[in-house]
């Protein structure tokens, strides 16, 4: 079994409050070296590319880029997803790390600092340059533009020279930069209402996350730890995926047997039809 990404969250801490977030309850923690290694260790022969995040944004990690060495010694492809605050400040870790292959950078956070858009797009520019992929995201849209996406729009338009059409998924704006619009999802939680369950997603198939305490959850959206698997700081990941083998035929077969899966909306997305 092998998995096209395995999320880490390095960290479950974030400088931002954004409401479109999911607001952890877990314990907030920053990840050791240690149990990075440990980490790394167990899942490099199930993947090539691992993503350090859940929640929590990875820039503040101050072991960052010792992870990022880490990873490129266990020839592992990183990407990441970042809130652009600490951009400028961490640029030079990003532009000699040779493990980095993309970042995401939310500019739905958009705070009210002075010239955030501006620094972000010049950082964007200067790792894109160097053959790192920049995706800026939109994912917060509704179906009239708010006034901050539209006022990020006509920057991105400005500067980069180009008439951007919103109904695309995805704008090219330069090579190994790209603009991507999504809508405003929601989070998934056990507190929700029961949707299906027949459907199908990534998760467990294609991905899964570990969250900062070593908890297995077969999805990347699983931002409080509700479907946990186990936990390989207690027991290998090996043993994790062959004690759930029943959960991937499951997920092949569109049958959904965990109960967060059957209240996700989310994961609609991926469904041709929910019976």
């Amino acid at each position: 079994m092998r998995f096209k990404k395995i999320y880490i969250e390095i960290t479950n801490q974030c400088n931002l409050n954004c409401s479109f977030c999911a607001h952890t309850k877990r314990p907030l923690k920053m990840m050791s070296i240690d149990e990075f290694k440990n980490i790394i260790q167990q899942i490099k022969p199930y993947t090539n590319y691992i993503y350090l995040h859940v929640l929590g944004e990875p820039l503040m990690h101050p072991d960052l880029e010792t992870f990022l060495q880490i990873a490129y010694e266990n020839k592992l492809f990183v990407n990441l997803t970042s809130n652009a605050t600490l951009l400028m400040q961490k640029k030079d870790i990003l532009l000699s790390s040779r493990a980095l292959r993309q970042i995401n950078l939310s500019l739905h956070s958009f705070p009210h600092i002075p010239d955030y858009l501006k620094k972000t797009v010049q950082a964007g520019d200067e790792l894109s340059e160097h053959g790192i992929y920049v995706s800026y995201r939109l994912w917060t849209l509704k179906d009239d533009l708010d006034l901050e996406s539209k006022k990020t729009i006509k920057y991105l338009e400005e500067h980069y020279h180009l008439n951007i059409q919103r109904y695309k998924d995805s704008v090219k704006l330069k090579p190994h930069c790209f603009l991507s619009f999504d809508k405003e999802f929601l989070w998934p939680s056990m507190s929700h209402s029961f949707v299906s369950q027949k459907g199908t997603c990534q998760g467990w198939r294609h991905m899964c996350a570990i969250l900062v305490d070593g908890s297995v959850v077969p999805c990347c959206l699983d931002a409080n730890g509700q479907a946990v698997l186990g936990n390989l700081f207690e027991t290998p990941f090996n043993d994790i995926l062959v004690e759930h083998e029943d959960l991937l035929k499951d997920f092949q077969n569109h049958k959904l047997s965990l109960p967060l899966c059957q209240k996700c909306t989310y994961r609609k997305k991926f469904d041709k039809k929910i019976v």
